[in-house]
């Protein structure tokens, strides 16, 4: 086990950089690559479209089901542990993958083993332990680590492509597997600690206490427990998060999908109209770090307001977009805004419920948002089936966005990240009146 050596770099830095590759991974291998594959799997095995929203469901499904178990387990100290067993699964899921004979074993894997080892190094985990390492710069700690996913989403899928047509679809899934193995695994292995606590570091790297300003709440009795797992359901903080959320992954998660496809809508080619997708990944990486930095220095719903405005004016542009400058205009603006979410819904949870219960919460709350994360996508392509444009679709999410910041009004963020161990019911101190 690492041991303090107050003359190095800071060990959550290494934290972060785990993660950061865990994300990329566990996104771009497992998702962002998707479609290259599919395409490749229907020359070899046939197959309608339809199968891809039966595959990205299947992985969707298995996330959310897992996540409230892995929360939980999380918050007991079980992070090192569960990146490992997911690297070995995701690994092992990528190289069983290219051995499938039909698309059936394929969605197979993918609901299984891919979905489930994504699941237990993405990220709910990769979120709980940067957030267990940070809380003065906690924004800024995840903003660079969820950059993984942004940049997954920038390069994945042409890299996926170009491998294809050198080394073939199996070959591919054999190099991601290698891939997993030599540099996820040997990583995890080395530098995952769940707390600084464990080896007598504070949050931030700070030297004596983990905030300045802040103290925990004295210990009061040998009573003092954890919450149950069902508290957090009681607060108003916990479904005002959630409503957020879901407003802005459900209409995120449709303009993602059917960008390309409105952009060609509005007359543009295949390749420049496959650019205003890339242009929202690429600005999700700095928005990743721009809202990073203001949500440590603003409050975490200041940062979110401001971040879900951007999604609201993009969307109104792209709705509105009649030249190609227009187009990536509005998705740089939405591409700015999209990536501060991932960031400061982690954010906000440590500052609501503390870093004791992050796993647990983010955890707890990941099911909760799918009812009305997944009716973005066929919602969007409905519209467009009965009128043969997004224009309602795109003015709709626009609205959502909107709900969304007025929701975001009735937040209550504590003054102060609740303590670590709460206090029992009924029993008042003075840091618990």
């Amino acid at each position: 086990m690492p041991t303090p050596d107050a003359s190095a770099t800071f060990h959550g830095w290494k934290i972060v950089l785990v993660s950061f590759l865990a994300l990329f991974v566990s996104v771009g291998f497992g998702f962002y690559s998707f479609g290259a594959f599919f395409v490749a799997l229907t020359e070899e095995f046939g197959g309608g479209r339809t199968g891809v929203g039966v595959g990205l469901a299947l992985f969707g499904i298995t996330n959310g089901l897992v996540a409230p178990f892995l929360g939980s387990a999380l918050d007991r100290g079980h992070a090192k542990r569960i990146m490992l067993w997911g690297a070995w699964l995701l690994a092992f899921g990528l190289l069983l993958t290219a051995a499938v004979r039909n698309l059936m074993q394929f969605y197979l894997v993918l609901g299984t083993l891919l979905s489930l080892g994504a699941a237990l190094i993405g990220g709910v985990t990769a979120s709980t332990l940067v957030a267990n390492w940070y809380v003065r710069k906690r924004a800024m700690a995840l903003g660079i680590a969820t950059m993984g996913i942004s940049l997954s989403g920038v390069v994945m899928a042409p890299v996926s492509t170009r491998l294809i047509s050198l080394v073939g679809w199996r070959g591919t899934f054999v190099i991601y597997g290698a891939l997993t193995l030599l540099f996820v695994v040997p990583a995890v292995r080395r530098w995952v600690v769940d707390r600084p606590e464990d080896i007598g570091l504070h949050p931030d790297g700070d030297v004596t206490s983990p905030v300045a300003g802040w103290s925990p709440a004295p210990i009061v009795s040998s009573a003092s427990r954890r919450p149950h797992w069902t508290e957090p359901l009681r607060s108003r903080n916990f479904w005002v998060i959630a409503l957020v959320v879901s407003m802005n992954f459900c209409a995120n998660s449709a303009i993602l999908t059917h960008i390309i496809a409105h952009a060609r809508d509005l007359g543009f080619p295949p390749l420049p109209a496959s650019y205003a997708l890339s242009t929202i990944a690429a600005m999700g990486v700095l928005g990743k770090v721009v809202f990073g930095w203001i949500g440590d220095r603003l409050s975490g719903r200041g940062a979110l307001w401001l971040a879900i405005g951007l999604q609201a004016s993009g969307s109104t542009g792209l709705l509105q977009a009649e030249s190609y400058s227009g187009l990536l205009s509005a998705a740089a603006v939405f591409g700015l805004g999209m990536g501060g979410m991932m960031p400061l819904w982690g954010t906000l949870i440590g500052a609501c419920f503390g870093r004791r219960s992050f796993g647990r919460v983010m955890g707890l709350m990941s099911p909760i948002l799918l009812p009305i994360q997944i009716l973005g996508v066929p919602f969007a392509g409905y519209v467009f089936d009965r009128s043969g444009t997004y224009d309602l679709a795109f003015a709709v999410f626009v609205c959502m966005y909107l709900s969304a910041m007025l929701v975001l009004f009735l937040l209550r963020t504590p003054a102060q990240e609740p303590t670590e161990a709460p206090v029992p019911t009924g029993l008042k101190t003075a840091a618990n009146p």
